[in-house]
C-alpha cells in the first residue's frame, strides 16, 4: 500500500526544476511538440486560505482531445501553445490519473457532472504534488469534496507503475508428455502489467512439425496479451529437446509531461505508449517411449505365471529379462520406440520350454503385445485303503480330495471293489489328499499326505490305513452296592463301567464322562463346576472294560435322574462316545424319601396314658419313597412338648431304634419307647424320628407341634373342697367369677385355660375354693389390702406434694 505524500511548497518548486533537468537529460524519447488548448467553465470553486483566494482551473486538452491536467499552480494554463514532451511524472501523479476523469466517470466518482469530475482530479494532482493542502481547502460543493477524497484514497492505496514488466509462467524445464498425435507441454502464460500487447514464440532446434497452439489446439503465431499457449512435437519425433523465446509488443499509459514557458505552466496527459521485451530461454524436452507386453498362456488360455524372457534390441543388444506375474503378463515399459527380439530362457514351473524368438515393433506410446503358449506335464496318482489292523483287508468306498498348492479341489474319487482309486491327468506340481468319506464302519483318517508329479507320465502310488470305530457300553450304578438308585448326601460316588469293543492295543486312550441332568438335557451342575471323571489308559486288548466314578455333593437332588455321558479320545480327538439322555443303563435315580409318624398308648392304641411306673409308646412310621433292599435304621427321641426339649428319665433321654429291610418302596416299620412314667402327669409328649441309611440321615419327622406325634399323660383325679360363701362387695361393677380348682401340673405355653365362658349371673357361693398350692385364700382379705394400699398411695403422694411447695 503506497502512503500519501504531502509536500510542502518549497519542496514542490524544488522538484519542479529537478524535473526540468530531468526531461533535458533523459528524455523517455526524441522530443516533439503537442499543442494544448484550454475551455473555461465555471463551478463552485473552492477557497484556499494558503493562497487566499478560490482556486480555479480550465479544461486542457491536446489536439487528438485528450484531456490534460496542470503540474504547476499558479501559473497560467496553456491555450494553442505549441508544448514539447520532456518525459513523464512520476507514479504519485500516474495514480491520481487513473483513479481521475475520465479514466472514471462522473458516476464512478460521486458527482453529477465531468465539470465535477474535472475539477476534483484537478484538485487531487495539486494536492498530490503538495502545492495545496487538502485540509486548508474550503469546499463549497461537498461531492467535489467526497471526489477528491475518493481519488486520492484510491491513488493511495494502489501499487500501480508506469514501467512494463513482462514474466513468463513457466520459466523451467518443462517435459512435453505424450497426448494423442503430440508430444505436448504444460501451458505457458505471459503475465504484464501492459494495457494492451501481442507476442510471438520462436522455437530453436523444434523437429518438423512442431507448432504453437493455443490452450485449445489452434495453431497460431502471433497471440494477445492474456492468450495462453502450448508447444506440440510430433510423437514420430525420436527423444530429444528445444528452446523457447517469447518476444511481446506491450503498450501500457503513461503521465507524459509537456513542457510550459515561464508563465505558462506544465501539464500532464495520459496517454499509452509501446515497448518491446523478450523473455529468457524456456527449455523443452521429451521421450519417444513405448512398451512391451508378453502373455503367457497354457493350452486352455489359462494365464502362467514364472515364464522368463530376455528382450533384445534389432542389433542383439540385451535389455534385461522380464517374469509373468500370476495374472501372466510380463512387461516391460518407457523403451525407446524401434525393433525388438524376445526369446523364452525359462518356461513356468511344470511347463515344456517354449524357446523359438519372436520379433516385435515397439512404437512411441504403444505396447506391442505377443502371446507365447505352453503345454503342461501330467501325472497320476494311485490311493490303496486297508484295514489298519489287518493290512491285506482291503476297504471300498472311501472317498478322497486331490487339493493344489493353493488349497483349489482338483480331483475327487473312490476306491474300488479292490480298495484302490486312480486320478490320472495330474498336472505337474506340488499336491495333498485327504480321505472324506471313511467306509462304513471305520473312523475317517483325517491325516493330509502330500505328493508331487514332477515328469509326464509318472504314477505315484500311496497305501492309507483306516481303523474300525470303536464301541462302548456304558452302566451308571451305585458304586457301594450297585443299584440304580441312591439317596442324596453331601458325598456319593456315582461308578459307571465302560465296556469297549475294536480300540487299537498298545494305544492310549482317555475317556471322559459328564454327569447330565435328564430333565434339562444340560451338563449337571454342582458348586458351580460340572460334575466330570476320566480315566487314561493304554489298551491291552481290543475289546474291555473300565470303570470310571463320579464322586460329588448330591445335596439337594432328591427326586432327580442324572444321566452319564462318556467320550473316548486318541491323540487328541474324540474317537467315538455314548450319549443317549434316554439310555436307562446310563440313568441313575436320586430317591426323595419321606417318613410320617403317629405315637399312640401301645396297650390301647390311644393318645392318652396312664402316668405309672412303665409305659410304652409305639411309634408308627409310615416311609415313602425308599430303596427296596436296602438296610434302614429308624431312631426316634420323645421331647417335652412344654420345653421343646429332649425329655428325661432318670437323667437320661428317652430314645428307642428300630432296624429294617425294606421290600417295598413305601410300607411302616414301628418303634416302642418304654420307660417309667410316674411323674410326668399332664405331660405332653412328641416323638422325634430320624432314619438312616449306611449312617447317613435320610429322613426326619420333627414337628413339636404335630399331633399325629404327640400322646398326653393323664391328671389324677383331684377331690374338690366344699364351696364357702362368697360376700360381695357393696357395690360390685363386674360380677366375680368363681376360681375352678387347679391340679399342680405343668402346662404347655399354649395351653387352653379350663375356664370355658363367665357366666353372666354368679352363682352363689357355698364355700371357699381349693389352691392349686393346697392353702386357702380369703377374697376378703385381698380386697381390704388392695382399698389399704390405693389410699396409702394417694395420702404419700400429697404428702410429697406438700413439701415440694413448702420448699
Amino acid at each position: 500500500m503506497t502512503k500519501k505524500i504531502v509536500y510542502s511548497k518549497p519542496f514542490t518548486v524544488l522538484m519542479s526544476i529537478c524535473m526540468f533537468f530531468i526531461s533535458v537529460l533523459i528524455p523517455l524519447k526524441s522530443a516533439s511538440a503537442e499543442v494544448i488548448h484550454r475551455e473555461k467553465y465555471e463551478i463552485a470553486w473552492a477557497y484556499s486560505p494558503q493562497y487566499g483566494k478560490d482556486v480555479r482551473t480550465e479544461l486542457l486538452k491536446n489536439a487528438n482531445g485528450h484531456i490534460a491536467y496542470c503540474l504547476v499552480y499558479g501559473k497560467k494554463s496553456p491555450d494553442g501553445q505549441d508544448l514539447p514532451e520532456i518525459g513523464r511524472t512520476d507514479d504519485v501523479v500516474y495514480r491520481v490519473l487513473l483513479n481521475g476523469y475520465p479514466q472514471k466517470t462522473p458516476e464512478q466518482l460521486g458527482v453529477s457532472t465531468w465539470q465535477q469530475a474535472h475539477y476534483a482530479t484537478q484538485l487531487s494532482v495539486w494536492v498530490a504534488l503538495g502545492q495545496l493542502q487538502p485540509d486548508d481547502l474550503q469546499f463549497k460543493d461537498g461531492e467535489v469534496e467526497r471526489a477528491v477524497k475518493a481519488i486520492r484514497y484510491a491513488a493511495d492505496h494502489t501499487e500501480d507503475t508506469q514501467d512494463v514488466f513482462m514474466n513468463m509462467k513457466p520459466t523451467d524445464k518443462q517435459e512435453a508428455k505424450l497426448n494423442g498425435a503430440y508430444f505436448e507441454t504444460t501451458v505457458y502464460a505471459v503475465e504484464s502489467n501492459a494495457k494492451q500487447g501481442t507476442y510471438q514464440v520462436a522455437l530453436n532446434q523444434a523437429p518438423v512439425g512442431t507448432r504453437i497452439v493455443t490452450e485449445q489446439g489452434e495453431a497460431k503465431e502471433t497471440f494477445s496479451l492474456g492468450e495462453t499457449f502450448r508447444v506440440q512435437v510430433p510423437k514420430s519425433s525420436k527423444s530429444a529437446e528445444l528452446s523457447l523465446k517469447v518476444t511481446a509488443n506491450l503498450t501500457n499509459q503513461h503521465a507524459v509531461v509537456y513542457q510550459g514557458t515561464e508563465s505558462i505552466q506544465d501539464a500532464t496527459v495520459l496517454l499509452e505508449r509501446s515497448q518491446q521485451k523478450v523473455s529468457q530461454d524456456i527449455q523443452v524436452f521429451w521421450k519417444s517411449m513405448g512398451g512391451l507386453e508378453i502373455r503367457k498362456v497354457d493350452e486352455n488360455k489359462k494365464p502362467l505365471a514364472g515364464a522368463v524372457f530376455e528382450v533384445l534390441t534389432s542389433d542383439q543388444k540385451s535389455m534385461g529379462t522380464i517374469t509373468t506375474n500370476d495374472k501372466g503378463v510380463a512387461s516391460l515399459d518407457n523403451i525407446e520406440m524401434g525393433t525388438y527380439v524376445v526369446k523364452e530362457v525359462k518356461s513356468p514351473v511344470g511347463y515344456v520350454l517354449q524357446d523359438t524368438p519372436q520379433t516385435v515393433e515397439v512404437k512411441t506410446g504403444e505396447i506391442a503385445t505377443i502371446t507365447a503358449e505352453n503345454q503342461p506335464i501330467y501325472g497320476e496318482l494311485e490311493v490303496t485303503k486297508v484295514d489298519v489292523a489287518d493290512g491285506n483287508v482291503k476297504l471300498p468306498h472311501a472317498e478322497f480330495e486331490i487339493r493344489n498348492e493353493k488349497g483349489d479341489m482338483v480331483a475327487k474319487g473312490k476306491t474300488n471293489a479292490e480298495g484302490i482309486a486312480k486320478f490320472s491327468k495330474i498336472p505337474f506340481g506340488a499336491y495333498t489328499y485327504r480321505e472324506v468319506v471313511a467306509p462304513e464302519g471305520f473312523m475317517l483318517n483325517e491325516e493330509a499326505f502330500s505328493f508331487e508329479i514332477k515328469q509326464n507320465g509318472e504314477i505315484v502310488k500311496h497305501t492309507v490305513a483306516d481303523e474300525k470305530i470303536p464301541l462302548i457300553q456304558t452302566t451308571a450304578t451305585d458304586k457301594t452296592d450297585g443299584a440304580k438308585e441312591m439317596h442324596t448326601s453331601q458325598s456319593v460316588t456315582i461308578q459307571d463301567k465302560v465296556v469297549y469293543k475294536d480300540l487299537q492295543v498298545g494305544k492310549e486312550y482317555t475317556i471322559k464322562g459328564k454327569l447330565m441332568e435328564k430333565a434339562s438335557n444340560q451338563p449337571l451342575v454342582v458348586k458351580g463346576k460340572e460334575v466330570t471323571a476320566e480315566s487314561t489308559f493304554t489298551a491291552k486288548e481290543a475289546n474291555g472294560a473300565i470303570a470310571l466314578d463320579f464322586t460329588f455333593d448330591a445335596t439337594g437332588l432328591e427326586g432327580k435322574e442324572v444321566v452319564v455321558f462318556e467320550e473316548v479320545w486318541k491323540d487328541g480327538k474324540i474317537v467315538t462316545s455314548h450319549a443317549d439322555i434316554n439310555d436307562k443303563g446310563q440313568t441313575i435315580q436320586f430317591v426323595k424319601p419321606s417318613v410320617q409318624t403317629t405315637a399312640t398308648n401301645k396297650e390301647d392304641g390311644s393318645k392318652e396314658l396312664e402316668a405309672k411306673n412303665a409305659v410304652t409308646i409305639q411309634d408308627k412310621v409310615a416311609y415313602k419313597d425308599f430303596i427296596v433292599g436296602k438296610e434302614y435304621v429308624v431312631k426316634g427321641k420323645l421331647m417335652d412338648k412344654s420345653t421343646k426339649q429332649p425329655f428325661v428319665v432318670d437323667g437320661k433321654e428317652v430314645t428307642a431304634e428300630h432296624i429294617f429291610t425294606t421290600k417295598e418302596k413305601d410300607g411302616v416299620a414301628t418303634v416302642d419307647f418304654t420307660f417309667g412314667a410316674s411323674a410326668l402327669e399332664g405331660k405332653e409328649v412328641v416323638v422325634f424320628e430320624d432314619v438312616y441309611q449306611n449312617d447317613v440321615l435320610v429322613a426326619t419327622h420333627s414337628d413339636i407341634q404335630d399331633k399325629g406325634q404327640t400322646v398326653t399323660f393323664k391328671n389324677r383325679p383331684v377331690q374338690p373342697k366344699p364351696e364357702q360363701p362368697q360376700t360381695p362387695s357393696k357395690t360390685p361393677d363386674v360380677p366375680v367369677q368363681p376360681e375352678q380348682p387347679q391340679p399342680k401340673v405343668e402346662q404347655p405355653a399354649k395351653a387352653q385355660p379350663m375356664v370355658k365362658a363367665v357366666e353372666t349371673h354368679p352363682k352363689k357361693v357355698e364355700g371357699m375354693l381349693p389352691t392349686t398350692g393346697g392353702q386357702e385364700e380369703n377374697p376378703y382379705w385381698m380386697w381390704i389390702g388392695g382399698v389399704v394400699m390405693l389410699v396409702g398411695g394417694l395420702v404419700a403422694i400429697r404428702a410429697y406434694r406438700s413439701h415440694k411447695k413448702a420448699s
